[in-house]
């Protein structure tokens, strides 16, 4: 039961920083503000419907419906590490292929 309650904290902690100033200062210069926060919006519309999201829904939210180029949101992900989100984003590195 503790290896849950770690994840758990771990996870916590992790949508602490996510949603803090700090995430956005670390990637806003590289990958614009804007991209940063709609990432943070999809975080906190999956934690608010309880509903985790794909990685591939995330990336066409970004892409087509946002308008970032699809190098910039496939680095991002890859920047930021996107497997250590799951539960929340859930998928794998051939999702970020158009």
């Amino acid at each position: 039961m503790e290896s849950v309650d770690t994840e758990i904290h771990d996870l916590m902690d992790l949508l602490n920083f996510t949603l803090s100033k700090d995430f956005m200062d670390k990637w806003r210069f590289k990958y614009g503000e804007r991209l940063v926060k709609l990432f943070q919006l999809k975080i906190l519309d999956s934690l608010k419907n309880l509903k985790n999201i794909k990685l591939k829904t995330m990336f066409r939210f970004l892409t087509k419906d946002s308008g970032f180029s699809d190098d910039v949101v496939k680095n991002f992900f890859l920047d930021i590490d996107f497997s250590i989100y799951y539960p929340i984003l859930v998928g794998v590195d051939e999702d970020l292929d158009p």
